[in-house]
C-alpha cells in the first residue's frame, strides 16, 4: 500500500482531530473519548449541511462512526476504540477507508448485486482518491471515493 496522505482535503484534517482525541482517551484520559464523539457528532450535521442530505455516503461513516464511538461507551467496550483508532490511521496515511468499502455494500449504497466478486474487489482493490482523472466524478469526502474502489476496479 502506498502512503497517501489527502491532507488537502479539510475533512482529513477532522478525522485526524478525531483520532487524536481517541489517542488521548486510550492515553487514559476519558475526556479525549468524549471529544471524539463530539467531535464526529458535529461532523454529521456540517456533512449534512455541505451534502444537503443524511443519506450520502460521507454522511453516512460519520453517522456509522459515531455510533461505534458511542456503543464503546454504551457497551463498555474501550478496548475496540483500538481498532477504530488504526483503522483511521490507516485512512490518514494510506487513503483507506475500511467502514466506507463496507458501508458501500449495503443494498442502498450499490449498482450492482452483491457478490463474492464484488466483495473481493471492494476490499482488496488499492485506495482510491476518487477524482476526475480516475474516471470518478469530484467527491466531497476522500472516504467516498475509497466506498468506489469496488466499482471502479471491476470496470477499469
Amino acid at each position: 500500500m502506498k502512503f497517501m496522505p489527502l491532507y488537502k482535503e479539510p475533512i482529513w484534517w477532522a478525522w485526524l482531530a478525531t483520532v487524536i482525541l481517541i489517542g488521548i482517551g486510550l492515553a487514559g484520559y476519558e475526556a479525549g473519548f468524549h471529544a471524539a464523539i463530539s467531535l464526529s457528532a458535529l461532523q454529521i450535521g456540517w456533512l449534512a449541511t455541505v451534502e444537503r442530505s443524511l443519506w450520502t455516503l460521507p454522511v453516512q461513516i460519520r453517522i456509522a462512526y459515531t455510533l461505534f464511538l458511542v456503543g464503546y461507551e454504551v457497551s463498555a467496550m474501550r478496548g475496540f476504540y483500538w481498532f477504530t483508532a488504526l483503522g483511521t490511521v490507516a485512512f490518514l496515511l494510506f487513503g483507506y477507508c475500511l467502514l466506507a468499502r463496507m458501508l458501500s455494500l449495503l443494498p442502498w449504497n450499490r449498482l450492482e448485486p452483491l457478490t463474492i466478486p464484488l466483495v473481493r474487489r471492494t476490499f482488496l482493490s488499492p485506495p482510491a482518491a476518487g477524482n476526475v482523472h480516475q474516471g470518478m466524478p469530484r467527491i466531497s469526502s476522500p472516504c467516498q471515493g475509497e466506498a468506489n474502489a469496488g466499482r471502479m476496479a471491476g470496470h477499469g
